[in-house]
């Protein structure tokens, strides 16, 4: 079966490239290939735009509040320990919070636990309780904590899926048990990904010691942690097949592209955006791909190892919308990554 019409000159423009370059002795060739970046917000010697980290909504911005430094906030799953003093049927009642964050209880029913501190629902129920009891004494003890599932990959010496149990589940919990980072660990370019969040931590302040930097971790987060020199090129969006490509220098975009299958039929050919610097401190540029495969090859820029591509549906707004848009489509890509690491380390 031939490949659509619309992939084609994409393919033909990439191998095209990857058989010329090495040919190109002019002057003239040279300057065609001079990676430049199409123009951005109007400005055509803007390269990349950097998201300031108060524009950028996708980073989760540490709370004290919540910290693992501050009082244990009750999760989904936990289970509760719940007397009245001198009510004889109300005594050692286990409750468990449930997936909604409620626990129910005897006469005033459903109470909000998920999120709070023990302290925060004892005198939430004292109050409430006082419309029926007389000076009721309330005691809740956390009696048993959720089990947390945890993805940690990249460059740790065991990655791999970790369950944590009890109040453990902290960022330098899972760190010491995935065995800490290799040599080739860039703990500057670590995250924390949690459903479509990049979670603000500081790897290596944490690592140094500096304990305010821990951070709780929640069920199902990612924590991944790149190689000093990242041998991944990210494609995503509307490209046939999302992936991390496997990389040991730069390469040019197109070609990118192209080992990702080509456009789908609905891409946004004329504004790529390229991510570069990680999604916690991003730069964004915006490549004219259509523009690339009519023929302008100032438009073939060399993307490299840890950058990220991204193919929209249709018009690009605001580049904090980029960056929700990569979270939701990078996230199994970066589990499909730690999975296979775990098998193949």
């Amino acid at each position: 079966m031939k490949s659509p019409s619309f992939l084609r000159p994409a393919v033909t423009a990439c191998c095209a490239l990857a058989l010329a370059a090495p040919a190109c002795s002019s002057n003239k060739a040279r300057a065609v290939h001079r990676p430049i970046i199409a123009s951005v917000n109007g400005a055509p010697d803007l390269e990349f735009v950097r998201i300031p980290a108060e524009q950028n909504d996708t980073v989760i911005q540490g709370d004290p509040a919540t910290g693992p430094t501050g009082p244990y906030r009750l999760e989904i799953e936990d289970v509760l320990d719940i007397s009245i003093y001198g009510e004889q049927d109300l005594q050692h009642v286990e409750v468990l919070v449930r997936p909604d964050g409620m626990i129910s209880f005897a006469f005033i029913g459903d109470v909000q636990a998920a999120g709070r501190t023990v302290e925060e629902v004892r005198q939430d129920m004292t109050g409430r309780l006082a419309a029926y009891l007389r000076s009721p004494q309330v005691t809740v003890i956390a009696k048993q904590f959720a089990q947390k599932k945890v993805y940690v990959g990249g460059e740790v010496r065991n990655p791999g899926i970790l369950y944590l149990t009890g109040k453990e589940g902290t960022l330098l919990d899972a760190m010491y048990k995935a065995g800490l980072v290799t040599d080739r660990a860039s703990l500057e370019e670590a995250y924390i990904m949690r459903g479509n969040k990049i979670v603000a931590a500081d790897f290596k302040e944490l690592v140094r010691g500096n304990l305010l930097r821990n951070v709780r971790l929640m069920d199902q987060d990612m924590i991944y942690v790149p190689e000093s020199a990242n041998r991944y090129v990210y494609v995503l969006g509307r490209v046939r097949t999302n992936q991390a490509l496997e990389v040991t220098q730069p390469i040019p975009i197109i070609q990118a592209i192209a080992r990702s299958g080509g456009f789908d039929r609905f891409a946004k050919t004329d504004s790529v955006a390229v991510v570069r610097g990680g999604l916690k401190d991003p730069r964004i540029a915006m490549v004219d791909a259509k523009e690339l495969i009519a023929g302008d090859l100032s438009q073939n820029i060399m993307v490299q190892p840890g950058d990220i591509v991204w193919v929209g549906l249709s018009g690009l707004g605001k580049y904090n919308e980029i960056l929700q848009q990569i979270l939701t489509s990078i996230a199994p890509i970066v589990q499909g990554v730690v999975l296979s690491n775990t098998a193949n380390p």
